[in-house]
């Protein structure tokens, strides 16, 4: 437990001038190890956002230069891609930091409700927590672009050493790299600030007692007031996206609908997680088997919902999104390779290399929001275990050994992998599915329904993923679980 001082030297019985700042520095000083993960997760975005820069400025730099004909409609290309994938890895990146934030502030609760009782109010604690994020996102960020500053300045080097780009002068620090650190920044405080909703519902009298997660007829409570919102948005978004394919079929235009119809019917399930996550939690747990670590990691699923669909949506937002620009780019592969089957020899040749670098070059970035996902995994298992230290040393000391402690980890770990991958490769296909029918359908194109065709390298690479997240993931917190003495676990608050 951490050592707030909140007082000043001219105010020693009181808060001091400037409580937020000074909880916030508190934090950050004694419990820096809870922020690793959210560092991370800003250095990850800043990276990706520089290196499209980066990218973009080299072409233009090399075309300008006479190096090589650039075709106006790449950097173009380029721009609207590296557009969509920056947003979709902060997307990735704000709900992977506030679910983050939210499992260090149920972990707080009892400091915070401490605090409350001393005088500090839920927004000043908010807003302590805001500055938090905001030191996170200036660290992380900062970070990030001098390290996408590296990447580009070596990978240029290297084509100029090859003879691919000419040896022009450029400069790696154009002032579009501010736009990366600014986003990292501001995504990082404002996913700081959703993850500490629960501060509002922590009361001073809250001090006197023990503190733990929500269960699960609490989760559902507090959820009826929010059910009717999830259930319209997951409705209303796939009527559009069914709409959008049935448009499709007499134009392309139908993405129009498609496209928000699909973006509203996932929020509605990232939304709503927490309602049905912890049952496919609970059920995976039970497939594993009914030894004690097994039926114990399916007892906290369900325990705990609210910290366990934390710990898994994710990893599901990122393999939906590799899922789904993998479904969409084979079969629009595949469908376009029938199409032109008609064409001569060295058109088909010509449209073979620029479909292989487009899917490359989703691949590259989609593969950011996952890791971006795959480091929100481990860091959540790793603070749910700090969370539960007494109830791991009870059940040490009621006789459960190091083995069972650790594959009780294991199994958690395999529920949380698992279905955000089971999840996220359904929700994956039927988006990805519904894109390439929305934009190859209509008369102009193919005329006619076809099936989506699944990637065998994009299977391979999930299921491998999946098993080496699986195992990293329950490494570090199995570690830290078995190092909890009974004894020691017993007087812990």
């Amino acid at each position: 437990m951490s050592t707030v001082d909140l007082t000043s030297p001219g105010n020693p019985t009181g808060l001091s001038r400037w409580p937020a700042v000074a909880v916030a520095a508190s934090e950050l000083r004694f419990n820096r190890s809870q922020h690793i993960a959210s560092v991370i997760v800003a250095f990850l975005g800043s990276v990706l956002g520089t290196i499209l820069i980066e990218s973009e400025a080299m072409l233009q730099r090399q075309s300008s230069g006479g190096g090589f004909y650039v075709h106006p409609y790449v950097p173009l290309l380029l721009g609207v891609l590296g557009f969509i994938f920056v947003a979709v890895a902060t997307f990735v990146a704000v709900i992977v930091t506030a679910n983050t934030f939210g499992i260090v502030m149920a972990g707080r609760a009892q400091r915070t409700a401490l605090l409350r009782l001393l005088g500090a109010t839920a927004k000043t604690l908010r807003r302590s927590v805001a500055i938090e994020g905001a030191v996170v996102g200036v660290i992380g960020s900062f970070l990030g672009v001098l390290a996408g500053v590296a990447i580009a300045a070596i990978v240029s080097g290297a084509l100029i050493a090859t003879g691919v780009f000419l040896p022009l002068s450029m400069s790696f620090m154009p002032w579009p790299i501010v736009f990366p650190l600014v986003i990292g920044i501001l995504s990082t405080t404002v996913a700081a600030w959703i993850g500490t909703h629960s501060i509002v519902s922590v009361s001073a009298v809250a001090a006197l007692g023990s503190i733990q997660e929500p269960g699960l007829e609490q989760v559902r409570a507090n959820a009826r007031a929010r059910r009717h919102l999830t259930t319209g948005s997951v409705i209303v978004g796939l009527l559009m996206l069914i709409g959008g394919v049935a448009i499709g079929a007499a134009s392309p235009f139908g993405l129009f609908l498609a496209v928000p119809g699909g973006a509203l019917s996932f929020l509605g399930f990232v939304s709503g997680a927490s309602s049905f996550l912890p049952v496919v939690l609970s059920a995976v747990g039970r497939l594993v088997g009914r030894s004690p670590a097994g039926r114990l990691a399916a007892a906290n699923a369900m325990r705990y919902p609210a910290r366990s669909s934390r710990s898994t949506i994710g990893l599901v937002i990122g393999i939906t999104l590799v899922t789904m620009f993998g479904v969409a780019g084979q079969t629009y592969t595949d469908v376009a390779a029938q199409a032109n089957a008609a064409l001569p020899p060295a058109a088909r040749d010509s449209v073979s290399p620029f479909l292989s670098l487009v899917l490359g070059v989703i691949a590259l970035l989609v593969g950011f929001s996952l890791l971006i996902a795959a480091v929100g995994l481990v860091n959540s298992l790793s603070l749910s275990v700090i969370q539960r230290r007494r109830e791991i040393g009870l059940l040490r000391a009621l006789g459960l050994s190091k083995r069972q402690v650790r594959a009780m980890i294991f199994v958690e770990s395999l529920q949380l992998t698992v279905t955000g991958t089971v999840c996220g490769i359904v929700l994956g296909t039927i988006y990805g599915w519904a894109g390439a029918l929305t934009a190859l359908t209509s008369d102009h194109h193919i005329g006619h329904y076809f099936w989506f065709s699944f990637p065998a390298w994009l299977f391979v690479g999930i299921v491998v993923s999946a098993i080496v997240l699986c195992v990293v993931a329950s490494l570090i917190p199995a570690r830290r679980a078995t190092g909890i003495a009974p004894v020691h676990a017993a007087a812990m608050d």
